[in-house]
């Protein structure tokens, strides 16, 4: 659900403003309304508060400083459980309190004693780092060319060069021995052998001076020379393969002990560093937020949004610290006002994970003064997806890999998100696995082991790949349901938000469905004689929201009685998928029917597991999809505008 929201004006005099903000910026309740655009478009009487010069000097001073601790905060870490909280609150309190002249002196001295140092081991660590790779890059290659390269000798007037050939292009070799008597006057040898089952390696040795055509005519060849680094580059290919195997062993113990150096410095500097750079962006955040505050000759004033259950505590902080000179008075919001009113969202704990995918795929939170619908989005996206798996073994398995990388990935809070929402919908998949009586397909059904029962004349379990038609009527009926619902949750909010003929549109529609649910229902629950009446009935129903739509509609109204019925009948691809899926599982026993033993294993094990990855992924396509467009598109109505308090990043009240 949404949070109710209230609008409060704050207004003082003008010599606690700065006590006043400071406090709020404590409270961290009040999402801060920007005056200065209703300023600027002269909406309101006021002018809007001015940052003075020595404030804004203090602010590009800060943020001078800020950009140097994060450059040296990226080369440094240290895990949080090493960071003691009380420790890092008592720090932060020590510095908010300093005045600003007194805090940028600390923080700059804090910069020079840590930033050089930092900086040097960091880029130490990078070097080193790219020097490994570079090297394990090298090493193969020269184990390869060196002994070739022992055959070798050359004086001061012949230089060489390695290749690296695939054995399938050796012959290659004799026209590039042409092609280098050409330029070297038949000065030019070449000595090749089989590295490998795929390589070869070759050392062509020309005249020094021909050097820069041979290099030249290689390179226009696009032949794979072998360019080491440019430390090894005058050196014999077996001195520089002995050597970069002598830099190799000798790199990762320099390496780790520039890694315990940067660690060191973390366990010596982070906890405070962390600290100065959430006081700064504090006191930023405060200077910052100063020109959208209002005021005129005696008096400040401040407009934001808070959550009414904690408008009280506001009153009351604000009369304990500043008396009755400070009022905080609640102003009546309108519908007019609700694009622009901040949304906050109070949702179950289970049904929570929902609100970010529901955001995202809709473009924002549901806009104030409208319905909430995650916790629809929480129970339909699972009973979709469980319709369309419907079986136990694909669902078992779901459901064993998702808790496997819940508990696995416990720090990580996009797997902990997403395992979530998939959690409930693998269970679902076991739950319709046992209506269905599916595991890995019919395999159940085949070996005779289901015993089915009757209830109000329908068999459970329900064999969906013998009957269609019952599978066709729940997803057919899912759809009118929820599309329905969908219709009526627009009305309410067309209602709150006064938009009257979108009120009559969706109701007029609603009653077209209600109708069509009546003229089946009487054809199949009224006796014989009764039926034509509720049939008529239903028929009228169904004739007055059509005609409410159009009437109010005009031609969309037409229009959306016809995508309607497209919606219900989108509905329909939770039979065709989930029947696919079923068939295509059942296909896959017979075929591991007809083969050996190791064979058959083999094969269910491979074309099972293909099929687990489209059954985990195709119907959360659907089930999304009807979620998102068909249901969705019925009510929901979108907004920018999230609740962010004005809020300290340190502190107490962070930690």
């Amino acid at each position: 659900m949404l949070v109710p929201m209230a609008k409060v004006e704050v207004i003082g005099p003008k010599n606690l403003f700065f006590d006043v903000l400071s406090l709020l910026h404590e409270e961290g309740t009040l999402h801060i309304e920007d005056l200065s655009k209703k300023i600027d478009k002269g909406e309101v009487p006021l002018r809007p508060m001015e940052v003075v010069a020595e404030q804004e000097r203090e602010k590009q001073r800060m943020e001078e400083l800020l950009i140097r601790l994060r450059s040296i905060l990226k080369a440094l870490h240290l895990p949080d459980e090493e960071i003691d909280p009380a420790e890092r609150d008592k720090m932060y309190v020590e510095l908010w309190n300093k005045d600003s002249k007194d805090l940028s002196r600390e923080v700059a001295d804090v910069i020079e004693q840590v930033e050089e140092r930092t900086a040097n081991l960091a880029q130490t660590q990078a070097s080193m780092e790219a020097e490994i790779a570079l090297l394990s890059r090298y090493e193969p290659i020269l184990q390869k060319i060196q002994p070739l390269a022992k055959q070798i000798v050359t004086t001061g007037t012949y230089d060489s060069v390695a290749l690296l050939v695939e054995r399938r292009y050796k012959a290659a070799l004799e026209d590039l021995k042409r092609e280098l008597d050409k330029i070297t006057d038949s000065q030019c040898e070449i000595v090749s052998t089989d590295v490998d089952e795929e390589t070869t390696a070759v050392i062509v040795v020309f005249p020094k001076r021909a050097s820069e055509a041979v290099h030249k005519f290689l390179a226009m060849e696009n032949v794979n020379q072998v360019r080491l680094p440019s430390e090894f580059q005058d050196m014999p290919f077996d001195v520089a393969y002995d050597r970069l195997r002598e830099r190799r062993a000798l790199l990762p113990k320099q390496l780790e002990e520039v890694r315990e150096g940067l660690h060191e410095m973390s366990r010596k500097w982070y906890t405070r560093l962390i600290t100065i750079r959430d006081v700064l962006t504090d006191k930023i955040d405060e200077l910052s937020a100063i020109p959208k505050f209002g005021q005129t000759e005696f008096a400040f004033v401040i407009t934001g949004w808070i959550p009414v259950d904690q408008v009280k505590a506001l009153e009351r902080s604000m009369m304990e610290h500043f008396g009755p000179d400070v009022i905080v008075e609640q102003l009546a919001i309108d519908e007019h006002e609700y694009k622009e009113t901040p949304v906050a969202q109070r949702n179950p704990k289970w049904a929570a994970p929902f609100e970010p995918l529901m955001g995202y795929l809709m473009g924002g939170k549901p806009q104030y003064g409208t319905i909430d619908p995650t916790i629809v989005f929480a129970l339909s996206y699972p009973l979709i997806f469980g319709m369309i798996v419907g079986d136990i073994g694909y669902g078992a398995i779901m459901l064993a890999i998702i808790l496997w990388m819940r508990f696995k990935f416990r720090d990580k809070p996009g797997v902990q998100l997403a395992t979530s929402i998939l959690g409930p919908a693998a269970t679902s998949a076991i739950l319709f696995g046992f209506f269905y009586g599916e595991f890995f397909g019919g395999v159940l059904w085949q070996a005779g082991w289901i015993k089915t029962f009757e209830v109000f004349g329908f068999t459970i379990p329900y064999n969906r790949e013998h009957e269609v038609m019952p599978l066709i009527g729940m997803a057919i009926g899912l759809g009118v349901l929820q599309i329905l619902f969908g219709l009526i949750l627009g009305v309410v909010n067309a209602i709150r938000t006064k938009h009257m003929k979108h009120a009559y549109v969706k109701g007029g529609l609603a009653g077209f469905i209600v109708g069509a649910i009546v003229l089946v229902a009487a054809g199949q629950l009224l006796s014989s004689g009764m039926q034509p009446v509720g049939q008529m009935i239903g028929a009228l129903i169904m004739l007055a929201g059509v005609f409410a739509a159009i009437a109010f509609g005009n031609i969309m109204g037409f229009v959306e009685t016809l995508e309607t019925v497209s919606n219900i009948a989108s509905y329909i691809r939770i039979m065709a998928v989930g029947l696919s899926d079923a068939i295509f599982s059942s296909a896959i026993n017979e075929l591991g029917k007809s083969m050996p033993l190791p064979v058959t294993i083999i094969v269910l094990v491979l074309m099972h597991g293909l099929h687990l990855i489209l059954a985990a992924f195709t119907p959360t396509i659907h089930a999304l999809r009807l979620n998102f467009l068909e249901f969705f598109g019925k009510f929901y109505e979108a907004t920018k505008n999230e609740y962010k308090p004005f809020q300290k990043t340190g502190g107490e009240k962070s930690a």
